[in-house]
């Protein structure tokens, strides 16, 4: 009992802690999930020794008290904004249905219905109106009592200053989550970001973080939204009978409301809504974390009424969450097939949405220095749907010392040799290098390039590391009587790579050109590039015109700029390269030029796996719907079966991924050309 006393007098302590972090200095110090744990297990605790808790306890409260140093004036609530119920899984909802019911079998013989809607993840307000303006705003506090933020909230986008209509009551309190769109987080991130400004680490962080300032001005400019999701008090008006009629009224008012609600009988109805909006979860422009499910009935809920913390007619039915807490062990950086080094986190292994987390891209050196992260730091980590995992940020307030600063290395990990930055990577400049060889070679036998069937990328690595392939060009004069002495090796396989091999070596142009593994010279750039320079004799000439002419031919080509023309041409100028060339020529390769026709742009759409990422100016559904219409296919997923990424701003790290994997990457221009063509 002394044990379990221990753990629930640390777990108070503790929560008090991150709860004041959360609400309070909008500076989380754990993930949404590591709380959530935290607090069920207090909950646990209370439930068997229900003595212990008291007042103080976190499970009484909702947030952290105001503070008298905010530059806020403190408010009391005239109706407490209490907590609701944080359910995991579909056998709590179920549990939740029969606690309703029974609740109510002894007060009445109606049934119940229930109202589903998402669980914003943003920050919650009170909002008071008399006789129809705006007259007060209030946090939420520590439900009790909150912070007086009027001036805030009237430079918030979705705040109705005065109602629409001539049924106002004489006075309305109404309670919604102040908001803020992920496109437009981004894109105050990426201002902030050129600024040199810090960047929040997610947008209900920027939303609290915003609504913390003293200054309107800036709250104005940042993209805030409100949505109303309750009424809780009416003063001379009409009372509402069901949770419909009242976000109806509201939204006649002049607020907005949730798009997405359905009323239903029963737990399946519910966990059906939760599924259905879970599933939509990424395509939907706010962020959130669960499902909210309400008695719809105004009557039911006041036979219901409430515990000391929640109400009994309402809950949360918390989705996987997107973010979790783990330790950073190490950061390894890799060589990709165009030396680039880019690190890579090594995660104590993490469960994040059903999935086990133990590696996160960390792009480069600039972006390591920007998050602030060291070696040994607790981080939080997110994993939204398909995208990969990403370090969010450390969290700051647990260091203990004993973290160590991560040097970048200035030479290639893989070979030793020189390593030079170009813009913000570094890349390693020995051609020569092993990493960057074996990179090479997988690419170029990968579907994106020359196709070769009988050769995957751990027989390109075990070909290698025998001696076999230690060049590019050797992979057309492949000694097949060693290979067949090899572990894994028999006659057919032997035959089948043969066969593979034989069938490459006719390949279309500007396949061979994509094959080749040129930075920023993909399919697309290959394609349009081989329709003015036909031949490969053509392409190799380019290393004898004056780079400055030869910069201005090629920029001509649509889709082709001054840093993809100064790639190709540093590429050909290269007599390394134009001998790996001419050799490849000599064991017997022969690029076949094609002339680009109406139809061979409809195959840049027609049957290809298309992902999307990042910002584009029209939303990724209607994007996706281009793409299907045309006869593609629009995945969530990078893999080998992808043929192109389309990258908006701020792709972040399927970029990465797409860069190392050797995806053709089409900008939102590009892929609009490629629509319409």
């Amino acid at each position: 009992m002394t044990d379990l006393r221990s753990e629930y007098d640390l777990l108070c302590t503790e929560l008090h802690r991150l709860n004041h972090a959360y609400y309070v200095d909008a500076q989380p110090l754990a993930s949404d999930g590591a709380f959530d744990r935290k607090f069920q297990r207090l909950l646990e605790i209370e439930k068997l020794s229900p003595d212990w808790c008291d007042a103080s306890s976190p499970s009484q409260r909702v947030g952290a008290a105001v503070t008298s140093d905010s530059g806020f004036k403190k408010v009391e609530h005239t109706v407490p904004m209490i907590s609701i119920e944080s359910l995991f899984g579909n056998d709590s909802i179920i549990d939740f249905e029969v606690r309703v019911r029974k609740g109510l079998a002894s007060e009445t013989d109606t049934q119940p219905t229930f109202i589903c809607e998402p669980k914003w993840d943003g920050v919650s307000a009170s909002l008071i109106y008399e006789n129809g303006v705006l007259t007060q705003a209030i946090s939420r506090g520590d439900g009790q009592f909150g912070e007086d933020i009027t001036n805030n909230i009237r430079a918030v986008g979705g705040v109705p200053l005065r109602l629409f209509g001539d049924k106002c009551p004489a006075v309305l309190e109404v309670r919604g989550e102040v908001m803020m769109p992920i496109a437009g987080f981004n894109a105050m991130n990426n201002a902030l970001r050129a600024n040199g400004d810090a960047v929040f680490a997610n947008p209900r962080n920027a939303t609290a973080g915003t609504l913390k300032r003293l200054d309107p001005a800036m709250v104005a400019s940042r993209p805030l939204r409100f949505m109303c999701y309750e009424v809780v008090r009416v003063v001379e008006g009409e009372r509402y009978a069901t949770h419909g009629e009242a976000m109806q009224a509201a939204k006649d008012w002049g607020f907005a409301v949730s798009p997405y609600s359905a009323i239903v009988d029963d737990a399946a109805g519910m966990i059906n809504f939760h599924d259905d909006i879970e599933s939509q979860r990424n395509a939907i422009e706010y962020e959130m974390d669960g499902v909210v499910y309400k008695v719809d009935s105004q009557l039911l809920r006041d036979l219901l009424g409430s515990r000391a913390r929640t109400p009994r007619w309402v809950c949360a039915h918390k989705f996987a969450p997107h973010e979790e807490t783990t330790k950073l062990l190490d950061i390894l950086v890799q060589v990709g097939r165009t030396g680039r080094l880019t690190p890579r986190a090594v995660l104590e292994p993490v469960n994040i949405g059903g999935v086990t987390v133990q590696h996160a891209t960390l792009h480069h050196a600039a972006y390591i220095s920007e998050l602030d992260i060291k070696l040994g730091d607790q981080v939080i980590v997110r994993r939204a749907g398909d995208v990969i995992p990403q370090i969010v940020g450390p969290i700051v307030g647990v260091r203990d010392g004993s973290e160590r600063e991560f040097s970048f290395p200035i030479q290639c990990p893989e070979c030793g040799g020189e390593a030079k930055d170009n813009g913000e990577h570094r890349f390693c400049i020995n051609i020569d290098c092993p990493a960057q060889l074996i990179r090479r070679v997988q690419y170029m036998v990968s579907r994106t390039a020359l196709n070769i069937d009988g050769i995957g990328d751990k027989a390109v690595v075990q070909l290698h590391g025998e001696g076999l392939l230690n060049s590019a060009e050797q992979l057309f004069n492949l000694d097949y009587n060693a290979i067949a002495k090899l572990e894994g090796w028999g006659d057919k396989s032997v035959d089948a790579l043969r066969d593979g091999i034989a069938a490459s070596l006719e390949p279309r142009l500007d396949k061979f050109l994509s094959s080749l593994g040129i930075p920023d010279v993909g399919p697309e750039t290959s394609r349009v590039v081989c329709a003015k320079f036909n031949s490969i004799d053509s392409l190799l000439a380019l290393s004898a015109i004056d780079s400055e002419h030869a910069v201005a031919q090629l920029s001509e080509i649509e889709g082709v700029g001054k840093e993809v023309a100064g790639s190709l041409l540093q590429f050909v100028g290269s007599a390394k390269n134009r001998d790996a060339i001419k050799a490849m020529i000599g064991f017997g390769l022969r690029p076949q030029s094609a002339e680009l026709s109406t139809d061979d742009h409809k195959d840049a759409v027609a049957s290809k796996v298309f992902v999307l990422t990042g910002a584009l100016s029209c939303s990724r559904p209607e994007m996706k719907a281009l793409i299907e219409a045309a006869g593609g296919k629009v995945t969530g997923t990078l893999s080998k079966k992808t043929d192109y990424l389309v990258a908006g701003d701020k792709a972040g790290s399927k970029l990465s991924k797409a860069q190392d994997l050797g995806i053709e990457v089409l900008s939102e221009q590009q892929i609009r050309a490629l629509l319409s063509s």
